[in-house]
């Protein structure tokens, strides 16, 4: 992708006050000069993520999470540094200026603005034929049917494909686009796969047709509702994936209802966009669906970074219960807690809400039992805990699970539950949970990293430098790239003196953070919410730092004299580097008389 230009990531940075940022997707409280709440990134009962307005940063002492306004939004909306960019520049209103990039990443870039537009205007086609042909009177009444009126129509866009073979592809010719855009869009499909010049046909026919919108609102593919139920063909058909589409990505309607789901802290996964739509149109807000596939690991971080809890509501027949047990260990691999609801047989969210109203979804939603109870009373049930043998397998396979929860303290509960209710000892089942410990498997896409606490006197530097304007001014005059040359661990420190940042503008300071590494920006957010860092022992931290080179100048070029002794041009060159060393010297010799800690802000020799 063409990287934005570096004046468009300040212009953005300036506009975008980090707390109104965050506080727009959950409630902050004021704490002193600063604001808090319980942290999005990790489960907590007492408030740990603490928001900086005079410093535009945010860090959570519970689990490190920290940045600028840019990182929150990559770990909260789950989008790399551009896209944080184009959003936040999209709700202040910026034009994105975006710098030279290849040939093959315009190309890239093209394709996707014009797919996006593409289904933008699809969407809308089908959604003037449903509520304006004669040709989709069928499809009103089947709506109608199903308790969706024109005001649910309209808000899910919900629109009708035509009985044709080509109505759409003319449709998409007739409106600009081209045949290789229409063809990638996945909207079409080939007569012949290896015969292009075949042509191709429509794919979604006489269908209802429902957009799926990724987490921003943009249309990205449909499904389509058969409607003859005599009809050849799957109850639902979906958009193939697409240069824009990826199902494995995408949970329908979570656009809609991510708000709802961050302030609950709990997300309802149902099964269908007709389940979905009829639950969110009654008042039950904090929906999501999985479109057309298993919950994969991309939906449960997608989760994550909203709940702290996953309610399922799948068939309640066998296959809907390994759908169940599917769903688990990605989800709490997550790090998610994960209930199982219950309906009557036969019934699903959409039929019960229709014939009864809300309230007994409802209730079913305050009763959804804890993923453990429910095995426990199930298993109970159908006689797998009768025996001796039967409590066994129960506890290996429960075993299995416990392994994929990654919190200490709710690990540690669940044993505690499981062992009581089947009458085994802790020691026994931690054998089998032993025995079911896997090696963690690779990932290239994890949210957060441990970090490494920074050296002390370093994170002292650093802090000073972000609080003290005077301070930071004179170390940059001072040679400060000779003093940190031999010093382990300034990456952080060198960053900070060799950028152009200006600490008393919170813009410069949002840029500044929008330059580094997630991981270097949550160090550098953890050492500015540190209290037990005093910033103004910065200053003398610094001096060690520049009397320990200048005693390793020193002693290395004694030891290069003595060994060109007999060799004049040699210590003609060492007698040069001394003096290069002494003009080094005397640009400090202040150093040696610093002000008592306490009066840097009046006293400053560097």
């Amino acid at each position: 992708m063409p990287r934005i230009a570096q004046e468009t990531v300040e212009q953005v940075a300036a506009a975008s006050n980090i707390v109104e940022v965050i506080g727009s997707y959950f409630p902050l409280k004021r704490a002193g000069s600063q604001f808090r709440a319980l942290c999005p990134f990790h489960q907590e009962k007492t408030p740990s993520f603490y928001v900086n307005p005079a410093k535009q940063s945010f860090y959570c002492f519970g689990c490190g999470a920290g940045g600028a306004v840019f990182q929150f939004l990559m770990q909260y909306e789950n989008v790399d540094f551009p896209e944080s960019v184009r959003r936040l520049a999209s709700r202040a209103g910026i034009p994105i200026v975006e710098e030279e990039s290849s040939a093959q990443e315009q190309e890239r870039l093209s394709q996707r603005k014009r797919l996006l537009r593409l289904h933008f205007e699809a969407a809308e086609w089908f959604h003037r034929n449903l509520l304006r042909t004669k040709a989709a009177d069928h499809a009103r009444s089947y709506m109608k049917s199903r308790g969706l009126d024109i005001g649910i129509a309209k808000n899910w866009q919900i629109g009708y494909a035509p009985n044709s073979w080509n109505a759409f592809a003319r449709w998409a010719t007739e409106a600009g686009f081209k045949r290789e855009e229409i063809e990638a869009s996945g909207l079409v499909k080939p007569r012949d796969e290896n015969n292009p010049k075949a042509g191709t046909y429509d794919r979604f026919r006489d269908r209802l047709i429902f957009p799926i919108c990724n987490d921003v609102g943009e249309v990205i593919a449909f499904s389509g509702r058969i409607l003859d139920p005599k009809a050849v063909g799957a109850k639902y058909i979906n958009s193939p994936e697409t240069p824009i589409f990826s199902k494995g990505s995408i949970l329908f309607g979570l656009h809609k209802s991510k708000r709802a789901i961050a302030s609950a802290r709990q997300a309802i996964v149902l099964e269908g966009q007709l389940d979905l739509i009829m639950t969110f149109e009654a008042g039950i807000l904090n929906v999501v669906a999985p479109q057309g596939t298993a919950l994969t690991e991309k939906h449960a971080r997608l989760l994550r970074r909203f709940s702290d809890e996953t309610i399922l509501f799948f068939d309640s027949d066998r296959a809907g219960e390994k759908a169940a047990e599917r769903a688990l260990e990605v989800l709490l691999g997550a790090g998610l807690q994960v209930r199982i609801g219950r309906l009557p047989a036969g019934e699903d969210p959409d039929s019960m809400i229709r014939k009864s109203g809300a309230d007994p979804f409802k209730q079913q939603v305050e009763t959804a039992e804890d993923f453990f109870d429910f095995q426990m009373r199930h298993n109970s049930s159908v006689a797998g805990l009768g025996t001796t043998a039967g409590r066994v397998a129960f506890a290996r396979k429960m075993a299995q699970f416990v392994t994929l929860i990654p919190d200490a303290v709710l690990r540690d509960t669940v044993i505690s539950r499981l062992t009581a209710r089947l009458s085994i000892s802790r020691d026994a089942f931690a054998q089998m949970i032993q025995a079911q410990v896997r090696a963690p498997r690779p990932t290239t896409d994890e949210p957060r990293a441990e970090l490494n606490a920074p050296r002390h006197d370093i994170a002292v530097i650093c802090k000073a430098a972000l609080t003290e304007p005077e301070l930071l001014g004179k170390i940059r005059a001072h040679p400060w790239e000779s003093v940190l040359r031999y010093v382990d661990g300034a990456e952080l420190l060198t960053r900070i003196l060799g950028s152009d940042l200006q600490i008393e503008e919170p813009a410069s300071l949002s840029g500044f953070f929008a330059s580094l590494p997630q991981g270097e920006a949550a160090q550098l957010s953890q050492i500015l919410a540190n209290r037990e860092l005093n910033s103004e022992m910065g200053e003398l931290f610094w001096r060690e730092f520049a009397i320990s080179e200048l005693e390793r100048r020193r002693l290395e070029l004694e030891a290069v004299q003595r060994l060109r002794s007999d060799d004049s041009s040699a210590r003609d060159q060492a007698a040069q580097e001394l003096k290069e060393v002494l003009d080094l010297e005397t640009r400090i010799t202040d150093i040696s008389r610093l002000p008592e800690p306490g009066t840097l802000s009046t006293k400053c020799n560097l």
